[in-house]
């Protein structure tokens, strides 16, 4: 079981997963702050990295749909 979750900011697109996983870990880093994908041109959403559910509010402290508890 998962202790505490991250608010991870991703692309949905499914074409787009491949460039992110090839992206290096520093530069991926950088990306939290990105409003538009730089391979898709689609919005960015925050989802959560213990069920992948959409989160539409970052200061959620809990995940709104499986309830686990958000990093610091």
């Amino acid at each position: 079981m998962i202790d505490k979750a991250r608010k991870e900011k991703v692309c949905l697109e499914e074409q787009c997963g491949e460039q992110w996983e090839a992206m290096e870990p520093e530069l991926k880093q950088s990306c939290g702050n990105f409003v538009y994908c730089p391979f898709c041109a689609g919005e960015m959403v925050i989802r959560c990295s213990a069920c992948g559910e959409t989160i539409h509010d970052s200061s959620f402290q809990y995940c709104p749909w499986c309830g686990t508890g958000f990093k610091d």
